[in-house]
């Protein structure tokens, strides 16, 4: 396997363009996954401004200067102003070591500056690599541009349970399915499915399925082979890639 001519750069110029939202749902490295994307953007030489619809760690973002914008005239100032890179949070839950999400509503009616490209997380995932959405999520902007939906392959081919995904009984039932495993078959259709990945994606948006973790060589083959029935039945694209190597992997 090898990685395409200009790696994830390449695959950040052809999918993240300036003046506009996405949005990160699903499982397996969406936190991982802005900050990788923001790094190539802020390369590009274009401001980011990273936020949440829901919540995110504390921790995982310490590295990143942060506001809070409770209010729309807070988030515009925050999306004006000077600093290349960002977190914007609506609130701060200290003792739970999160920051709190930006309502969508404040995220839809604020403009986004030429210069400036916005990635937003819509859900969360208690840290597993896949997951079916819960009844209350994702939470997805209406001024989306984009939605990249996540799964980690380090759970394919393992079982469906509460060690490898988040909600296992709602990946079931989208399966019609007592038990099982994360076969081709189930990874197709939980990508597929508007109640699984593409869950509250709109009209107009753009969808793309992200499979990260594609360093773990001996899940490639059932990467892949998803990644050709995705196309071949419902049209969606996917990447197979590895945040932490920056690398995008394509089959020979």
């Amino acid at each position: 396997m090898r990685p395409p001519e200009g790696g994830l750069a390449a695959f950040t110029a052809r999918h993240f363009q300036p003046g506009r939202l996405y949005t990160f749902v699903g499982a397996g490295g969406k936190s991982s996954g802005m900050r990788a994307i923001a790094a190539c953007l802020r390369r590009a030489g274009l401001r980011v401004r990273m936020s949440t619809t829901t919540r995110v760690g504390i921790d995982e973002f310490a590295a990143y200067p942060a506001a809070v914008a409770r209010t729309a005239a807070a988030l515009a100032a925050c999306m004006a102003g000077s600093a290349p890179l960002q977190l914007v949070a609506g609130d701060i839950d200290q003792p739970g070591g999160k920051y709190l999400g930006v309502p969508a509503s404040l995220l839809e009616s604020t403009a986004i500056p030429g210069d400036t490209v916005v990635l937003v997380e819509g859900d969360g995932s208690r840290r597993l690599p896949l997951k079916a959405p819960t009844e209350r999520e994702p939470v997805i902007p209406a001024n989306s541009s984009g939605v990249f939906a996540l799964m980690g392959a380090g759970a394919f081919g393992e079982t469906i349970d509460a060690a490898h995904c988040y909600n296992p009984e709602g990946v079931l039932s989208i399966l019609g399915r007592a038990a099982g495993v994360f076969d081709a078959a189930a990874l197709v259709q939980l990508a597929a499915d508007p109640r699984g990945c593409r869950k509250g994606v709109l009209p107009g948006m753009a969808f793309h399925l992200i499979m990260n973790q594609g360093d773990r060589e001996e899940k490639r083959a059932m990467a892949f082979e998803l990644q050709r029935k995705l196309a071949a039945l419902h049209g969606i694209s996917g990447t197979l890639l590895s945040w932490q190597k920056e690398t995008v992997y394509e089959s020979t």
